[in-house]
């Protein structure tokens, strides 16, 4: 486990709990109360993640954990093994971000490539199984592909949703002609002008097509009852768009 406690500045024993707040105005995030070190097995760097200090403008220590969206937390919970990596993410994307907000977007978009590759490699040391591990590390390098990959990051996005369609496409109609199955073959052929990325483009686009049936499923779920919620607390006098969040409470008016 390569996860350890800072003790006055310094490595100290391994992570045995990870010291965490909940905010009680924003329900989906969280502060570190106490700063940990990760050690990349890979490489050998250290990374040291600060704890939330008040007042700080940067927002540094603050984390939502894993950013599952809510329709995933059934077969993904945002907290778990994946905890301390999430933390350890959200703390080197900010800084990926600030990076990019002073101009060095390429600079930006190198690290967290990096990033996110610690992150999958930190996910399968804290036990998360393998599949899960490698979708979430897909997702998030999907999404920092779009952020700091200018238009050949959105392409790639694109091509990904595309290839996820021609999947199903094929597992569907296969079941007129098995000839439809040759679809399937269409988004590994045309990942491979993505060089180094090509393996991430075809996970992303067959790890969307098996996760798609599910997802519908858990719309159909979930979503009647949420309307219901909805429902109620419109003639409550409620909020009723606080529902499809149901972790988010919106309480400023308090303070």
């Amino acid at each position: 486990m390569p996860f350890f406690e800072m003790d006055d500045g310094a490595e100290g024993r391994y992570l045995e709990a990870l010291p965490i707040a909940q905010r009680p105005l924003d329900g989906y995030r969280f502060d570190l109360r106490a700063p940990f070190v990760y050690r990349d097995p890979v490489t050998e760097r250290r990374f040291v993640v600060p704890a939330r200090t008040r007042g700080d403008a940067r927002e540094l220590g603050r984390t939502d954990l894993a950013s599952v969206p809510p329709l995933l937390w059934s077969l993904i919970a945002s907290y778990g093994r994946q905890s301390a990596p999430a933390v350890l993410h959200d703390h080197r994307s900010r800084l990926a971000d600030e990076r990019a907000a002073a101009g060095d977007r390429r600079g930006a978009l190198l690290q967290r490539r990096d990033d996110d590759r610690v992150f999958r490699t930190a996910l399968r040391e804290q036990h998360v199984p393998l599949l899960r591990a490698w979708l979430m590390w897909a997702w998030v390098s999907a999404d920092r592909e779009r952020v700091f990959g200018g238009a050949a990051g959105i392409a790639f996005v694109v091509q990904a949703i595309v290839g996820a369609l021609l999947v199903l496409a094929a597992a569907v109609l296969a079941w007129w002609s098995p000839a439809w199955l040759g679809l399937a073959v269409l988004p590994a052929i045309a990942a491979l002008p993505w060089g180094r990325a090509a393996g991430l483009q075809l996970l992303l686009a067959c790890g969307s097509a098996v996760l798609a049936p599910l997802l519908v499923l858990q719309l159909a779920a979930v979503l009647p009852f949420r309307l219901i919620e909805a429902i109620v607390e419109l003639l409550s006098g409620g909020e009723p768009g606080g529902v499809w969040r149901p972790t988010l409470r919106r309480e400023a008016s308090r303070h």
